[in-house]
């Protein structure tokens, strides 16, 4: 596997499993990342290896697209450069890996193409047969600052990693938490002001949810200590959980059934050439 595409791969991987940047990963998640790396890039290389995926071409604007979509992912070039460096990436790298990313996308979306609309009377009967499955649960919408604890990393043993957060704590009196936020925490939100976006109450680690209902909105809550490291907590919203009425819920069980339905397929599809590869 090219160098480029490892270490791209291991950064996406290690986002999107542990919300985590590959550098603070334990050993056991580095592990788990790697595996899931190598089956990820057999996957890719046998969807563009086909013949689909030889006929398939990206543009240059769908690529240049891409590529602004991550920059704006981040507050300033600078940072960008910055997050490239981390991840042993340079420009040309990441547009070599979001190319072969698109590329195979496109695959798989012309594989899936052909899949028909849920009916409203099928989506109808589905919810009235399954109403508790449509009570929204508690969200909370939240900004984070995380200092993660890792004996393997001795700038993170959990003595130095909760002073580091209680130094974040007695910052945010006097300077912004989108401020604090990129200049302490391991989460990758950490380039969105700490912006975690709206998260569900039995998503979140317990002893995190335990302490949502006593903040008052805005409010920075004490040091939590997790499993994985020192958070502080910042609630903006929320939203209390209740029945969802079919007339909101029916969007959503039209675009279920169509990603369930690609998904099947292409996973049908992918297996075949497998497969075949031996």
């Amino acid at each position: 596997m090219e160098a480029y595409k490892r270490h791209y791969l291991t950064a996406k991987v290690a986002t999107e499993r542990y919300q985590l940047n590959p550098q603070w990963l334990s050993e056991q998640q580095k592990q788990d990342v790697n595996t899931q790396v190598e089956q990820l890039f057999r996957i890719q290389s046998a969807v563009l290896s086909s013949s689909l995926g030889i006929q398939t071409y990206v543009h240059d604007d769908e690529l240049e697209q891409a590529i602004n979509d991550v920059m704006e992912g981040y507050p300033s070039l600078e940072e960008f450069y910055r997050a490239l460096n981390g991840q042993q990436l340079s420009e040309s790298d990441l547009r070599l890996a979001l190319k072969d990313e698109l590329r195979c996308n496109k695959v798989l979306e012309k594989v899936s193409s052909d899949v028909p609309e849920l009916s409203e009377q099928a989506a109808f009967k589905h919810y009235q047969a399954n109403q508790e499955k449509f009570v929204r649960p508690s969200l909370w919408e939240l900004s984070q600052i995380l200092v993660t604890v890792n004996n393997d990393i001795e700038e993170n043993h959990r003595k130095p990693a909760f002073a580091r957060i209680q130094t974040a704590k007695q910052e945010l009196k006097e300077r912004d938490f989108s401020q604090v936020a990129l200049k302490y925490s391991e989460c990758p939100s950490a380039v969105n002001d700490g912006y975690l976006g709206w998260c569900e109450e039995a998503k979140l680690f317990p002893q995190i949810a335990q302490q949502l209902p006593l903040l008052d909105l805005m409010e920075i809550s004490s040091v939590i200590e997790t499993e994985i490291g020192f958070h502080l907590i910042r609630v903006h919203s929320v939203k209390p959980s209740g029945q969802v009425p079919f007339e909101q819920a029916y969007p959503y069980l039209k675009q279920k059934h169509q990603q369930r339905a690609k998904t099947h397929i292409q996973k049908q599809w992918v297996s075949q050439l497998l497969a075949e590869e031996g």
